[in-house]
């Protein structure tokens, strides 16, 4: 696997745990930790963001 592609997995990975890990919580009737939510999901968005600035550098 290249870089390239573990970068985006990795993007992709903070970004679908961000959206499903409140919804996962709340099925099981525990509170929501939201604070590493929208962590997750701004690592996610910092990423793809990067990766999409310098895609032809990679």
């Amino acid at each position: 696997m290249s870089h390239e592609e573990t970068s985006h997995l990795g993007a992709v990975g903070l970004l679908t745990s961000a959206l499903l890990d409140p919804l996962i919580y709340s099925m099981l009737d525990q509170p929501i930790p939201w604070f590493r939510d929208v962590i997750m999901g701004g690592g996610g968005v910092v990423r793809l963001y990067l990766l999409v600035k310098f895609r032809d550098e990679l």
